[in-house]
């Protein structure tokens, strides 16, 4: 029961794990068929495969079929080298380890021109889009369709406070008005979040911040806010805009510099005559 908890926990979260699983065992082996371990992306465990030298081994690979994003199934053979002669067990243990994923949520608050750009390139890049808008459903039902979630409510901030959304999510406040962004920024700020971006100038975000302050909101959670939002890319149109905010956030989200690489990463597809 534990480890399933765990799990809702940290698919909820965002956190990638794997789920190691005990199928088939041979010797004296402190595997049982059917017994599991989950192994969190930053090393936390719960349950056990069968303990000593058998377990630490498939835990350390299993770190890395997390970092591959790759499940596997292998034959483990146990010798216990470490044991004098007829002391030690010696036994054969296959395990499935199934490596999750889950998909990153990233809210949208208003599907305007950007928003919905936003919209169509996230769905390429298997992000779990949340839409939340004030207007009626009725008036932007393509937008809704397009999104894996839709909240509608009167108030961005109400909305966003009320909403059942996951931990460690990206919001990207791209609202109609100054006043709707501000609300936005205020329910974001509140919640737990990896990225947080807002469209706007510099003029524009120095006066929101100052009311913001006012109103309660701490100036070192202002200073995490990414705005204007999106890499420098000399964009102007919503795609573009759209385009150099999903950048921004996987250059944040794999760690990258934005910069260009200094080698291919793929081979490059040869040439083929038709």
């Amino acid at each position: 029961m534990e480890i399933l908890e765990e799990q809702l926990k940290a698919k909820k979260a965002g956190i990638p794990y794997a789920l190691l699983t005990v199928t088939e065992t041979e010797g004296t082996s402190p595997c049982k068929v059917g017994k599991k371990m989950l192994l969190l992306k930053d090393g936390t465990t719960f349950g056990t495969v069968g303990g000593g030298e058998f377990e630490r081994q498939a835990i350390e690979e299993a770190k890395q079929a997390i970092n591959d994003r790759k499940s596997f199934y292998k034959r483990y053979t146990h010798i216990p080298t470490y044991e004098e002669t007829g002391l030690g067990c010696t036994f054969n243990a296959s395990l499935f380890v199934e490596v999750v994923n889950p998909r990153l949520a990233l809210v949208i608050c208003n599907g305007g021109h950007v928003g919905n750009a936003v919209l169509h390139f996230a769905k390429l890049l298997q992000f779990e889009t949340i839409l939340i808008d004030t207007r009626s459903p009725d008036l932007i039902q393509d937008k809704i369709e397009l999104a894996d979630r839709f909240i509608s409510c009167e108030i961005f901030e109400t909305g966003i406070l009320e909403a059942d959304i996951p931990d460690g999510a990206y919001y990207i406040c791209c609202a109609s008005t100054h006043t709707q962004d501000k609300s936005a920024l205020k329910g974001a700020l509140q919640k737990n979040f990896e990225y947080v971006g807002m469209l706007g100038s510099t003029k524009k975000t120095v006066e929101m911040y100052k009311q913001l302050e006012e109103e309660g909101i701490n100036r070192a959670l202002l200073e995490q806010v990414h705005t204007p939002v999106g890499l420098d890319i000399g964009n102007s149109s919503p795609e573009e805009v759209a385009f150099s905010i999903l950048a921004e956030i996987l250059m944040i989200k794999n760690g990258g510099t934005g910069k260009p690489c200094k080698e291919r990463r793929c081979k490059p597809i040869p040439n083929k005559k038709f």
